[in-house]
């Protein structure tokens, strides 16, 4: 089972995250600029969806994602994870798995 689901077409929500550290504490997330990206599973070097998440709460490590009509088209498994950028430095999240389903 996926992580998140989302609809085929599905746009216009926000998709909430909370980004932790290793030791489960929320990550400070004052001073980043995050972006979400997405592939599919069977093609890991070509991005389906990357953008830009807003924070919610720096200190509680929340962020969302305005999902857009463009970013959830085709029916697959996908991976994600949130790139975390500041000044030089550059860090990853743990990845999601993602289904992309029929929209019944």
């Amino acid at each position: 089972m996926a992580d998140l689901t989302i609809p085929k077409g599905d746009k216009g929500f926000y998709i909430n995250f909370t980004v932790k550290n290793a030791d489960g504490t929320a990550f400070d997330l004052t001073g980043y600029t995050i972006t979400l990206k997405v592939w599919a599973s069977s093609v890991p070097g070509t991005l389906v969806v990357s953008g830009a998440c807003s924070i919610v709460v720096a200190a509680a490590g929340t962020c969302r994602y305005l999902v857009t009509a463009t970013d959830f088209t085709t029916i697959n498994n996908y991976f994600l994870e949130l790139e975390l950028t500041q000044a030089g430095v550059i860090e990853s999240t743990r990845k999601y798995t993602l289904e992309v389903t029929e929209s019944g």
